[in-house]
This record gives C-alpha cells, structure tokens and sequence, in this order.
C-alpha cells in the first residue's frame, strides 16, 4: 500500500480579536508561516481584519466564538445561560456541557447568534474557507448539530476536527475524537487528518496534519505563537510565548504546507 505523503496545514486563530494579534497574523501570512487564519466575528480589530482580509482571499475561514467579547444578537444577548452583561459567559469553555441538553430555545438563541456571526463576514466580502471554534466549542456534541446547520447553510463543508495527536486525556482524545470524525464524515464535513497546537507534535504525520498557531507580538516586539496572556493593572494585555518562526520550522519540517481549502 502506498504511504500517504506529509502535508501540513498552519492555521492562526483569533484573526480580528486584537489589533496586535491580528497585524501579526498578517505579517505570519506574509512571511510563509502560516497558511490560513480564521477570523472572529466579534473581536476589537475588526475593521483591521476586514482590511488586510482582502490580501488574504481564500485563506480565511470563520472562527465562531461563544466564550468571549460581546454577542452579535438581541436574542441571545437576553439568555443569562450564554451571556451576561453583553458578553458571553464560560457556559461553553471546556469539556464540561458537551452532552448537557439545550432547551428548543437555547438552540434557537444559539443559532441565531452563530448565523449572525458567518453573516458578518460573508456581508464584508469574505469568503470563508472553512470552520473552526474559540476554545473549541464546535466539538460540543450538543451543539454541533447547530454549528453544522449553519455551515450547510452557507455552503461551508471544511471543519477543524478534534484534537487527535497528544495530550493529557490521550483516552479522551481517542475516543471521543473518532466519534466526532465519524459524525463530521457521516455530515459530509472534509477535514484534516490529525489536529493539535503545533507545540503538540513531533514531526509532521502522515495524511495532512492541521497545526494550530496563536500569532501575536511580544513586549520586545518578537512575532511569537502565543501561549498566555498576562493582563497587567494599567489595562495593557503582554503576551508571552516561543519565537513563532522557529516553531514552525522545528515541527512542520519539510512537509509541504497546503492551504485549507484544498482539503
């Protein structure tokens, strides 16, 4: 049997969350270090994004969001489930209400916010490539039905899968993970092979590997992948991480980067 060659995709989350996250997404693009990025639909640089986002046609997918910043639409701004004060709670940050039940209008809230959040993007000309999720909430299997929903609707059949290549709930991420596969393939999804933060792998796989970086700037203006955020008393935002070129270098290696849309 033939070997299956090692392709890789980069992928930079959290395109228009900041104005620094965001500059070094693109100047990431620019250099040859990432291939794709996906864009919130609620973030504070979002007039930048939709700017350098025309450079960028093709390579831009929707990163749907329902932990952080302001929701889009009155409906759910109104359910203290998923937001409180304007902004969206933790409701959907971890593992932990992946199999809770949504009541009919919980689904009904959620998928209208989501549907306003691709409609954003799409009303700016961007032509959305394919799908993924702040803190992965598209893995949630209560509401990926509504995420697939929405994607359908809009002619988007490329999803982030889970993750699948190390870890500390390697049970979890075994099982749980083809469970998800085989539903997204069962939905008629295309996605990678293998899924993982680039720091999670040794060397590229083989099939295609989808690597996650978090592009961002350090205090001494170094582009790095970003690994946390320290939030200082003045308001000021410091990122901190590992130099993002050398990151790439070290676990990509020689593969070839292909773009997301060619899945």
């Amino acid at each position: 049997m033939k070997q299956k060659t090692c392709r890789v995709i980069i992928n930079a989350d959290d395109f228009g969350q900041t104005e620094s996250c965001t500059k070094a997404i693109y100047e990431a693009f620019e250099s040859d270090l990432i291939t794709d990025t996906t864009m919130v639909a609620n973030g504070d640089a979002m007039e930048l994004a939709f700017a350098l986002a025309s450079q960028m046609q093709g390579r831009v997918g929707v990163h749907l969001n329902l932990t952080e910043g302001t929701a889009l639409t009155p409906e759910i701004q109104q359910n203290p489930k998923f937001v409180s004060h304007g902004r969206f709670t933790d409701y959907f940050k971890g593992r932990g209400t992946y199999f809770l039940h949504l009541s009919k209008k919980d689904r009904q809230d959620l998928y209208t916010e989501l549907t306003a959040q691709v409609d954003r993007l799409m009303d700016e000309g961007i032509e959305i490539s394919h799908v993924d999720s702040h803190h992965h909430i598209h893995c949630n299997w209560m509401l990926a039905p509504i995420i697939f929903r929405v994607c359908r609707e809009h002619s988007i059949y490329r999803i982030r899968c889970h993750k699948n290549v190390a870890g500390r709930f390697r049970l979890w991420n075994g099982l749980y993970a083809r469970l998800y596969r085989f539903r997204l393939r069962w939905s008629g999804f295309r996605f990678p092979d293998h899924f993982e933060s680039i720091r999670m792998y040794e060397k590229p796989l083989a099939g295609i590997s989808e690597m996650m970086v978090h592009p961002d700037y350090n205090p001494d203006g170094l582009l790095i992948d970003r690994q946390k955020k320290e939030h200082l008393p003045d308001g000021q935002i410091i990122a901190q991480g590992q130099d993002l070129e050398s990151l790439v270098r070290k676990h990509s290696g020689n593969a070839q980067k292909i773009k997301y849309d060619l899945l």
